[in-house]
């Protein structure tokens, strides 16, 4: 990875369906050698997959949350992990180190969905706290 890489990244941030012969105008590079950068970047794994950041209050869900989950013991990790797969409602868990195993982004339509979710989430198995933080505002999401 060098500079221009960075460039091609940060253009693809931005925008991931940008042509490459824009992206090539703005680092200052041929199409072909822009083309051949982002492939050797999705060979590696640098580029894990092509997304659509959503905007869910436009989609009936303007109720975000962050829950923080505590496990009762690690043997509960990998069924939880299967069940919050499985669950339309969270849109991101991130395992951790600290006071608590796993964070959840949440969406919802009303704060009846946000308690039916809660509720759904401490009933699993191992589940042995949740630590819930209603979110004002999205100030950064990449």
């Amino acid at each position: 990875m060098d500079q221009l890489d960075l460039e091609i990244l940060n253009c693809l941030r931005e925008n991931a369906r940008l042509s490459a012969s824009k992206i090539s105008r703005k680092v200052n590079l041929s199409v072909s050698s822009v083309l051949e950068r982002i492939h050797r970047m999705e060979e590696q794994g640098v580029i894990l997959r092509y997304t659509a950041v959503v905007d869910q209050s436009k989609l009936g869900r303007p109720l975000m949350m962050l829950m923080g989950v505590s496990m009762e013991s690690p043997q509960y990790y990998e069924s939880f992990e299967r069940s919050i797969k499985e669950e339309p409602d969270v849109t991101s868990c991130e395992y951790l180190t600290g006071s608590m195993d796993y964070l959840l982004r949440v969406t919802a339509q009303s704060h009846e969905h946000l308690q039916n979710l809660h509720h759904r989430i401490a009933m699993m198995e191992g589940v042995a706290s949740i630590t819930s933080y209603y979110v004002l505002k999205n100030v950064k999401d990449e």
